[in-house]
């Protein structure tokens, strides 16, 4: 009889556990819904690369845990990186001297007033990657919307000489390194030769991919205001628009041959990271003198509204800027009018990625919207842990100020994991910002 009672009493045990619900329920069993991630890709520039701390590094896997690697574990498909050793690039980072932590800034072989701490790139990174694997991760930092796609033979041999051959002389080799390419962020690809180049678009169709996710544009703006407004070398204007839709156009295109499913993301506005709003009027408390415009030979006071950029500190501590007659040189300076300019074009290149996306039968993640929410000052949190977009001390930003730490990258897969989700339904399981690293303290 005992044992009777005891059967009874696990029975309804097991009935009263099987009918309690949790939050993770839905997740308990993987699926990917109407999607097919058999073959993730990730389409993008510096942000879907892993880039951080104004590099390319892996020695805390910063670029191990790229949004998109993140993604594709939650998929639980293998997912090939184009990766780095150590300190790839080189990066900005922390060091603690005479009792205070300082900024440390990545070398730079155009100055001569480096940090002794500075670091370099690592020797591999001459020669990372191999180029005849199947890499997953396409993005490379630096990628505009116009490097996509060649239309004319002047796009084909620009697109060239900036990711493969460098420019003839070495004027504009990356890193003052004779032979290397003005950008180094796509050595995995190839390029083809001057005489018979190859489009980044070529490379996308034959990875025949069946998901992908897209976060192209935001070099096509961040390129010139990073460069106050400046088109830098030739490598750093506003992409037109016509041309722009053109080429987003051409690779969703290309994209819709073998991929069923895919989200693209919309551009946030760069002008509220830290980059743009760490060096301000109120923290510093003086006159400070910019001069306006690329263009013009306007100095001037500057005014709120005008933007100095973070890389503008060294310079302004040696008294630059201080006075009419040496004030802050344009490239360190969005002033207000450009800020409007930048704005603008954000939205525009938005609308159009809209357009695009939705044209062609994909989904919408709006980074736009969601990193408002991050760059709010009344932060944000997430697992518990409160978040920022305070320079260092907010913990979503990584010390170059523009790019996400390994943290803000996860909250970033999360929202992509959550449209995902709801476009295609499946249940991939969003994952635990605790789980990642903030910036690496001395």
């Amino acid at each position: 009889m005992k044992t009777l009672k005891t059967s009874i009493l696990f029975t309804l045990l097991i009935f009263i556990l099987s009918c309690t619900k949790t939050e993770f329920d839905e997740f308990d069993v993987p699926s990917s819904g109407r999607a097919d991630f058999s073959n993730y890709i990730s389409i993008g520039s510096s942000f879907s690369q892993g880039f951080q701390d104004g590099g390319l590094h892996n020695e805390f896997n910063q670029q191990s845990n790229s949004y998109p690697a993140i993604i594709a574990k939650q998929m639980g498909v293998n997912f090939l990186q184009p990766l780095v050793q150590g300190e790839g690039s080189g990066y900005m980072h922390l060091a603690y001297i005479n009792g205070k932590i300082e900024v440390i800034k990545v070398f730079d072989c155009e100055k001569n007033d480096n940090h002794p701490l500075a670091k370099t790139y690592d020797p591999s990174f001459l020669t990372w990657a191999n180029k005849s694997l199947p890499y997953n991760n396409m993005a490379i930092a630096g990628l505009n919307v116009r490097n996509v796609i060649a239309f004319n033979p002047t796009d084909a041999i620009t697109n060239f000489i900036l990711f493969d051959s460098g420019t003839p002389n070495n004027e504009l080799a990356w890193n003052c390194v004779a032979g290397e390419p003005i950008n180094p962020y796509g050595r995995f690809l190839s390029f083809g030769t001057i005489g018979s180049p190859i489009d980044y678009i070529n490379h996308i169709k034959d990875r025949k991919a069946t998901f992908f996710t897209n976060w192209l544009g935001i070099q096509d703006a961040m390129g010139w205001a990073n460069a106050g407004g400046d088109e830098v070398s030739g490598s750093s204007p506003l992409t037109p628009i016509a041309e722009f839709r053109a080429k987003y156009d051409a690779l969703l295109d290309t994209l819709k041959l073998t991929a069923t499913g895919g989200v693209c993301a919309t551009v946030h506005d760069i002008t509220k990271s830290p980059f743009f709003n760490t060096v301000t009027l109120e923290v510093l408390d003086k006159d400070i003198w910019i001069k306006e415009g690329a263009d013009t030979n306007i100095i001037r006071k500057a005014v709120e509204g005008d933007l100095i950029l973070l890389s503008s500190s060294s310079l302004l501590k040696t008294g630059v800027g201080l006075t009419q007659q040496d004030p802050l040189p344009h490239t360190e300076v969005l002033d207000k009018d450009e800020v409007a300019i930048v704005k603008n074009y954000i939205n525009a290149i938005n609308s159009e990625i809209r357009a695009s996306t939705l044209a062609h039968g994909y989904f919408i993640v709006d980074l736009y919207q969601f990193m408002e929410q991050l760059n709010s000052n009344d932060g944000v949190d997430f697992d518990g842990i409160s978040f920022s977009p305070e320079f260092i001390k907010g913990g979503l930003y990584s010390i170059d100020g523009v790019h996400p730490n390994q943290r803000g990258y996860a909250m970033i897969a999360n929202e992509y994991i959550k449209i995902i989700n709801q476009s295609y339904g499946s249940n991939l399981k969003p994952v635990a910002i605790s789980d990642f690293r903030g910036i690496t303290f001395p």
